[in-house]
C-alpha cells in the first residue's frame, strides 16, 4: 500500500460494490425459510425435481465437456506454444475466438455445421446419427465456448517456461512423449489445473449456445442456466434461489482457481518431496530397501571407451562456420567474445539446432555420423551455465532421470544416480529437493545428472559463470577429478582463465563465428595469437603484418631476431623479436606484458622503443596494481628515438576505419596513477621497450 496512490483505491472500492452489491440484493432477496403453510422457501425451490435435473444435467454435461477440453485443449496449446508453421498466429486467433463471439453465435455455428441439414450433420443422418437437440449437444456447445480458457491458461504458461530443460532431458536421453510427460506437464500443472477448472466453471455456466443448438428439453439439454431464465418469467422465486446456487458453485471455483495448492505458491509440502527428504538420512546413506548397488557403470553397455569427436558446424543464420575434431579423452576449451558462435557450437553437436537451420552440419561421434539423429540417440551431455535441474524432482530423482530414459529399472537407476552423486561428493544431497540446494551444489547435482548416462561426450557450456570463486573451485576440483577417473572427450566453453589451466588440454578461439586460434592450452595462454586469448592471458596484443625481419625467414632457428609489424586497425608500428621463422609480409602478433608498459604525459625520448598516442578509457584494480586501459589515436615507429620519432607515422600504414583501434593496458602503482592523474578522457603516452615485445607468426 505505501507504493500505491490513495486515489487508487476509489476506482477499485467502486468496482468491488459493482460486483458485489447486486449479488448481495440477491442473496437478501432469497426467502430462506418456508412460508405459514410449510411450502415454499429455498430449500424446497433448489430440491424440486425440475431443478435436480437441471443441476445434475449440468454437473455432468460440464463433467464431459471438461474432460473433453483437455484431451483437445492440451495438445493444442502445446502446438502453439513449441511448434513453428506459417500462419500460426491466425491459427491462435481461431483457437481463441469463441472467447469474444456472443455465445449465440457459437450456437448458430454449431447448428450450421451438425444440425440435420449443416455441413456435416447431413452426412451424420445417412448414418443415424443425430446431435443436434441432444444432450451431446449440450456437450458440444460447453466445449466450444470453454475450450478458449484452458487453451489461454496453458498455453499462457507454456511460453513463460524455460525450454532448455526439455532439451536437458532430450540429452539425457528421454524420448519426446517421457520429456512431456515427465518433465513439461509437471512444470504446468498448475495452469493446467486453473485452466481445467475455468473451463468447468464456463461450460456450468454456458446458456447462449446451448439454447441455440441443444433447446431446453428437461432432463435432456435444460442445463441449469437454461432453468432459471425459464423459471424467471413463471417463478421469479424459483428463479433467484437457482441463481444463488449459481453463485456458490462459482466462489467454490474461483476460490480453487486461486487457492496455494493450485497455484502452487503456498500450501503443505509436495507429498514426493516429502518422500524425497525421508529417504535418505542426514549421513547421505539410503535406506530403501529396493536400493541397488551403489556403484555407478563406468563404460557403456558394450564396454566401449570413451569417444572421439569431429563436427562441421555451419550455422548461416548465426554467422557460425567451424571445423573441429577431438581426440578420445581430450578436454578442449572453446574460447572467445560473446556472440562468436561457442554456444552455438556446442548445441549443434548436441542435436539442439534446427535441422534447417544448421543445413551443412555434421556430427560424428566415435566414427558414427550422428547429425540425422535426435539429442536422445547422440550419447552427448550437455551441461549450461545454469543447473537446470528439474525442480519437481528430488536430487537423487533428478540423477536417475537420464538411466531411467535409457531404460534401466528404477532400482538400478537410483543405484546409478546414488553412486555417481557419490563420485562428485554430493551423496548427502541425494534427499533433499532440487529447490533447496545452494547454487554450487545445483551445479554439482548437475555435472553427476550429466555424468549419470555416461555420455560418449560431455559438453560444458561456461558452466562455473554464475558461481561465486570459492563454490566455483570446488566444482571445477569436481570436473577435474571426473575426469582424471573417467576421462571424456570434453568440449568446454569458458571465460575463466582458471578452467583453461586447470581442465583443458587444447584451446579453441572462435571470433565472428570462425576458428582464428588452436593449439595446446599452455600455448595458447603463453603464445596467444588472437586478440581474445592475450586479454584472457592477461597480456597486451597487436595484430598486424611483418614489413621488417632482421635475416628474413632464413635465420638460424631459435635464434631471436629484429621485427617490424605493422599494426591492423592503427596507423602505428611496433618493434620486438621473433624466434619464428617468418619473412616481410607474413601476418603476425606482438605480444607483451601490461606491467612492461610505461605512462608518460608528454612523448618520451631517449632510447629506441614503442610509444603509443592514447586516450585512456578505463582504470580499475588489479590486485595491489591498477590497470590502465587506453586506446591507441595515432601511433609510433617503434624504432626512431625523441619525441619527433616516436610521434611519426608510415604514411603507407592507413587505419582501417572498419575496425576499432586496438586497445592496450598498462599495470602501475596507485601512486604512479595518482601523480600523473589517470581518467578516463585524458590523453598520454604508452611506451614498452622491444625487448619487451615477443612477436609470433599467426
Amino acid at each position: 500500500m505505501r507504493t500505491l496512490p490513495r486515489w487508487v483505491l476509489v476506482p477499485a472500492v467502486l468496482g468491488a460494490l459493482f460486483v458485489v452489491v447486486p449479488l448481495a440484493a440477491m442473496v437478501a432477496r432469497v426467502d430462506v425459510a418456508p412460508g405459514p403453510d410449510g411450502t415454499g422457501g429455498l430449500w424446497a425451490l433448489v430440491t424440486s425435481p425440475a431443478s435436480l435435473d437441471a443441476l445434475g444435467l449440468s454437473l455432468r454435461t460440464s463433467a464431459a465437456a471438461t474432460a473433453c477440453c483437455v484431451v483437445l485443449g492440451a495438445p493444442m496449446a502445446l502446438v502453439l506454444a513449441r511448434a513453428t508453421f506459417p500462419g500460426r498466429r491466425v491459427a491462435r486467433a481461431l483457437v481463441l475466438l469463441p472467447l469474444v463471439l456472443p455465445p449465440v453465435v457459437g450456437g448458430i455455428a454449431l447448428l450450421t455445421t451438425f444440425g440435420r441439414r449443416g455441413l456435416v450433420g447431413r452426412h451424420l443422418e445417412v448414418l443415424g446419427v443425430e446431435l443436434a437437440f441432444t444432450t451431446t449437444a449440450v456437450v458440444m456447445a460447453q466445449v466450444f465456448v470453454a475450450l478458449p480458457f484452458l487453451v489461454l491458461s496453458l498455453e499462457g504458461a507454456l511460453r513463460t517456461q524455460d525450454t532448455r530443460l526439455e532439451d536437458v532431458a532430450a540429452t539425457l536421453g528421454a524420448r519426446p512423449t517421457t520429456v512431456l510427460r515427465r518433465v513439461t506437464l509437471p512444470r504446468v500443472l498448475p495452469a493446467l489445473a486453473s485452466g481445467t477448472v475455468l473451463a468447468f466453471a464456463r461450460a456450468l455456466g454456458e446458456f447462449g449456445a446451448t439454447i441455440t443448438f441443444a433447446g431446453a428439453l428437461q432432463g435432456v439439454t435444460q442445463t441449469l442456466p437454461l432453468e432459471i431464465y425459464l423459471q424467471r418469467v413463471a417463478d421469479p422465486d424459483a428463479a433467484v434461489a437457482l441463481s444463488l446456487v449459481l453463485v456458490v458453485v462459482a466462489v467454490a471455483i474461483t476460490a480453487a482457481v486461486h487457492g496455494p495448492r493450485v497455484l502452487g505458491s503456498a500450501g503443505p509440502e509436495p507429498r514426493a518431496r516429502r518422500r524425497a527428504v525421508r529417504s535418505v538420512p542426514d549421513d547421505g546413506r539410503a535406506t530403501r530397501a529396493d536400493d541397488a548397488p551403489s556403484a555407478a557403470p563406468r563404460t557403456g553397455p558394450d564396454g566401449a571407451p570413451p569417444a572421439a569427436l569431429a563436427v562441421r558446424a555451419r550455422v548461416p543464420g548465426r554467422g557460425l562456420d567451424v571445423e573441429l575434431a577431438v581426440a578420445p579423452g581430450e578436454v578442449v576449451a572453446v574460447l572467445g567474445e560473446n556472440g562468436a558462435g561457442k554456444s552455438t557450437l556446442l548445441q549443434v553437436v548436441a542435436g539442439l539446432v534446427p535441422a534447417h537451420d544448421a543445413e551443412g552440419s555434421q556430427v560424428t561421434v566415435d566414427g558414427t555420423d550422428v547429425t540425422h539423429q535426435p539429442p536422445r540417440r547422440r550419447r552427448v551431455a550437455w551441461l549450461s551455465q545454469r543447473p537446470l535441474l528439474f525442480e519437481h524432482l528430488s536430487v537423487v530423482g533428478n540423477v536417475a532421470f537420464g538411466p531411467r530414459a535409457r531404460g534401466e529399472r528404477p532400482a538400478r537407476a537410483r543405484g546409478t544416480a546414488l553412486g555417481v552423486l557419490d563420485d562428485v561428493g554430493a551423496r548427502g544431497l541425494a534427499g533433499r529437493a532440487a529447490t533447496a540446494l545452494s547454487g554450487g551444489q545445483a551445479q554439482r547435482v548437475s555435472l553427476a545428472r550429466a555424468l549419470a548416462t555416461d555420455p560418449r561426450v560431455l559438453l560444458l557450456d561456461e558452466p562455473l559463470a554464475s558461481l561465486d570463486v570459492a563454490v566455483a573451485q570446488q566444482v571445477r576440483t569436481a570436473l577435474h577429478d571426473a575426469q582424471r577417473d573417467r576421462p571424456r572427450t570434453t568440449l568446454l566453453v569458458t571465460h575463466d582463465l582458471l578452467d583453461v589451466l586447470v581442465l583443458a588440454d587444447r584451446a579453441v578461439v572462435l571470433e565472428d563465428g570462425r576458428v582464428v586460434e588452436d593449439g595446446p592450452a599452455g600455448d595458447v595462454l603463453t603464445r596467444p595469437r588472437s586478440r581474445f586469448a592475450a586479454r584472457l592471458a592477461g597480456v597486451n596484443l597487436l595484430a598486424g603484418a611483418l614489413t621488417e625481419v632482421d635475416g628474413g625467414a632464413g635465420g638460424e632457428p631459435g635464434a631471436a631476431r629484429a621485427a617490424t609489424l605493422a599494426v591492423e586497425g592503427a596507423a602505428a608500428r611496433v618493434v620486438g623479436t621473433t624466434d619464428d621463422a617468418v619473412d616481410r609480409g607474413a601476418h603476425a602478433v606482438a605480444v607483451f606484458e601490461p606491467r612492461a608498459v610505461a605512462v608518460h604525459r608528454a612523448p618520451p625520448e631517449g632510447s629506441p622503443r614503442n610509444a603509443y598516442d592514447v586516450d585512456v578509457t578505463s582504470v580499475e584494480p588489479q590486485g595491489p596494481l591498477v590497470r590502465v586501459w587506453g586506446r591507441l589515436r595515432s601511433g609510433g615507429t617503434g624504432t626512431g628515438t625523441g619525441a619527433g620519432a616516436a610521434g611519426s607515422v608510415d604514411p603507407h600504414l592507413a587505419a582501417d576505419d572498419e575496425r576499432p583501434a586496438p586497445r592496450l593496458a598498462a599495470d602501475l602503482t596507485p601512486r604512479a596513477v595518482a601523480e600523473l592523474r589517470l581518467v578516463p578522457g585524458e590523453r598520454v603516452w604508452f611506451v614498452v621497450k622491444a625487448a619487451e615485445v615477443a612477436i609470433h607468426a599467426r
